[in-house]
């Protein structure tokens, strides 16, 4: 099962996200950019971490009765093939057997509402996979959750003073907010969960930008 983390960050904060990742170790598995030179784009991408083992693609034709069925390799093979298919021209990086990351970087919509980031590590039984990634991981968590959580529902509804300017997909789970995020809540933005569905973003815009009765 994953280990997702997730943030509201502007495009002045995020620089704080791709250092820390810089500073961990992590490089574009796709990509000789440097990380630092990603933007607030929304776009997702592979992370990989040299330092902590060899990077391995998945086959070009994947045989699904090398996997135990409906095992996690299993349903992580067949949602491959899918995504080869849709695109045959990507190499995708196997998690199980790369130590690696994704980040999901945080976008701007529609010029007014900040799309949250986050950056999760697929692999199945993290911590006895890559025991230093699964340490990377928590690092990462402590870090995150230095910065104010603006919504969680891990015990219940979100009660923080938030709640009602943030549109959410529902999932159990924290959001926490860097400065630039943060200061923008206070003075009164909206965000939106990135996990949110198109139709629910389009209902939670639609009810922020209906005229108040007198």
């Amino acid at each position: 099962m994953a280990q997702a983390h997730t943030w509201f960050a502007t495009s002045d904060d995020l620089p704080l996200i791709l250092n820390w990742l810089c500073e961990a170790g992590a490089t574009l598995a796709d990509s000789s950019v440097p990380i630092t030179e990603l933007h607030s784009d929304g776009s997702e991408r592979v992370l990989y971490f040299p330092s902590l083992g060899p990077i391995e693609y998945w086959p070009a034709s994947i045989s699904l009765t090398d996997y135990t069925n409906n095992s996690p390799q299993w349903r992580d093979a067949v949602l491959t093939r899918i995504r080869q298919e849709e695109e045959p021209q990507l190499r995708l990086v196997n998690p199980a057997k790369t130590p690696s990351a994704g980040l999901k970087l945080p976008s701007l919509r529609d010029g007014n509402y900040w799309v949250s980031g986050c950056l999760w590590f697929p692999t199945s039984n993290l911590k006895t996979t890559f025991p230093e990634l699964h340490k990377t991981c928590q690092r990462f968590e402590r870090w995150v959750r230095k910065f104010p959580a603006v919504f969680d529902n891990r015990k219940g509804e979100s009660s923080t003073k938030y709640h009602n300017q943030l549109g959410h997909s529902g999932l159990v789970h924290c959001i926490n907010a860097l400065p630039g995020a943060l200061k923008l809540l206070d003075e009164g933005a909206y965000m939106l969960d990135y996990m949110t569905s198109p139709k629910c973003c389009a209902d939670f815009i639609s009810r922020w930008t209906m005229p108040r009765s007198e």
